[in-house]
């Protein structure tokens, strides 16, 4: 059962300092530097979640069943992929059956057909490479969009497109992207600070076959679960509370945020503060109060899954 889905609800196409054209999402654009700015969107997160999960919110009085999942970190999660922590690698072409993996096809539609601009990787993509090689995955995309130039931009139909793509020499580097993707601990995110391939964060590449929204656009299940990046695994088990989770992982003082996690937000350019300040407690007695006063609280809401709910993100 999927808990809950998010993604950017706009990206926004900016040629990188390589060169290379790569989607943004909308809340990243918004803290760039710029001069003038696009047109956004009203809001910078779009998402879903499913009525159908048994679901527990931090402040019930009742501690949390072995069925039931903590709301705040399926929020949480979703949060993360909504600011743009997702892949664009997908089969774009056989969403049943994957048979190769592109970034996001590009095409304009004319009157006498369609005009095909290439694939477009995520910005997140910009850091993904091969392990144990290093090779950055964005050599891989390079050499799928010499079919540009190679094969002419002009299609009569999308269809056309599809079979010239599937019989080129470009689409084994399709087929090959798809076998790394289900192939465990063979690729990883290489933060921007770093040219130790050793501090790569392996991504999900576990399952077999391919699956949009859980393989890749996570951290290795195996390898994060009971660490301080939890949060960012495809699956969560039942019956476990956020807080529950951060003790297993030693109560990292970056609260849920794990210091891998900072670091791909970091790469990918947001503003990330180098040192977390926890909240002070006052220390305090209660004696009286006036019966006048009012005592509120508000619960922050945020989110994840169980063992049977995969996390599923949605890319547009």
């Amino acid at each position: 059962m999927v808990a809950g889905g998010a993604n950017p609800t706009k990206t926004i196409a900016l040629t990188d300092n390589d060169g290379i054209v790569r989607y943004y999402p909308q809340a990243l654009v918004k803290q760039l530097p710029f001069e003038r700015y696009p047109d956004f969107e009203p809001f910078d997160i779009s998402a879903k979640f499913n009525s159908e999960v048994n679901y527990w919110f931090e402040g019930d009085k009742l501690p949390i069943k072995s069925d039931q999942t903590d709301f705040i970190l399926i929020i949480l999660h979703e949060f993360i992929h909504g600011l743009g922590f997702v892949s664009s690698w997908n089969d774009f072409f056989n969403f049943a059956n994957p048979q190769g993996l592109t970034p996001v096809p590009s095409a304009d539609n004319l009157n006498s057909g369609m005009s095909f601009n290439g694939f477009i990787e995520n910005i997140f993509d910009k850091y993904l490479i091969f392990l144990p090689s290093g090779e950055y995955v964005s050599n891989v995309a390079a050499k799928i969009n010499t079919i540009v130039n190679e094969k002419g931009k002009f299609y009569q139909t999308p269809e056309n497109f599809i079979t010239t793509f599937k019989s080129s020499s470009q689409y084994q580097q399709s087929e090959m992207m798809l076998k790394a993707a289900t192939t465990s601990f063979s690729l990883g995110f290489l933060p921007n600070n770093t040219n130790n391939l050793s501090e790569a964060i392996i991504l999900e590449t576990t399952l077999n076959p391919f699956r949009t929204g859980s393989s890749l656009g996570h951290f290795d299940l195996k390898t994060y679960m009971n660490t301080s990046d939890f949060l960012m695994t495809y699956i969560q088990d039942p019956g476990m509370t956020l807080g529950d989770y951060m003790s297993i992982s030693g109560n990292y003082t970056g609260g849920p945020i794990g210091p891998k996690l900072r670091q791909i937000l970091g790469t990918m350019g947001y503003v990330i503060k180098d040192v977390y300040i926890s909240p002070y407690t006052p220390s305090v007695s209660l004696n009286k109060f006036s019966t006048a006063a009012t005592i509120s609280s508000n619960i922050g809401f945020m989110i994840f899954i169980f063992t049977t709910i995969i996390i599923f993100n949605i890319l547009i």
